[in-house]
């Protein structure tokens, strides 16, 4: 009698332990993480190719945003109704530009002899800061929306 208390009472205690745990939600772990693509690429580059090129945030125009986080932005030149187009990424606190023009595909323009784009949030203010390899540059505050 005893032995069958015993074994009632530690059947009872699995079966509580077995229901306790079935009824937990556990994480389903994905096959492939997604990539973190920053929320502001988009305005990011558009800052800074307006930057690089002495142009107008206005002007610019995000064509996409891909999976790997590169966007395509380009603008209209006023001059001459010109289209020029870049690719950027995002690197940490950097902004990395590659041409994107069909007769003229560059390369990242992230060696040392290239100028670096950095950037910063606070509240809702993009500060884009370019500087070239001599030291000098140029600093532009936009109004994020």
């Amino acid at each position: 009698m005893k032995k069958r208390a015993i074994l009632a009472i530690a059947t009872m205690s699995y079966l509580s332990y077995l229901q306790l745990f079935a009824s937990q939600i556990l994480p389903v772990p994905s096959a492939q993480a997604e990539p973190l693509i920053n929320p502001h690429l988009g305005t990011l580059c558009k800052a800074a190719t307006a930057l690089s090129f002495g142009r107008s945030f206005k002007i610019m125009q995000l064509d996409k945003v891909d999976e790997q986080g590169v966007a395509w932005v380009h603008y209209i030149r006023p001059s001459d109704q010109s289209r020029w187009a870049v690719r950027c990424r995002v690197q940490g606190e950097s902004v990395i530009l590659m041409s994107d023009n069909p007769d003229s595909s560059g390369r990242w323009r992230e060696g040392p002899e290239d100028e670096k784009l950095t950037w910063q949030i606070r509240n809702d203010k993009l500060t884009m800061k370019l500087t070239y390899p001599d030291g000098s540059g140029d600093e532009q505050t936009f109004r994020l929306e």
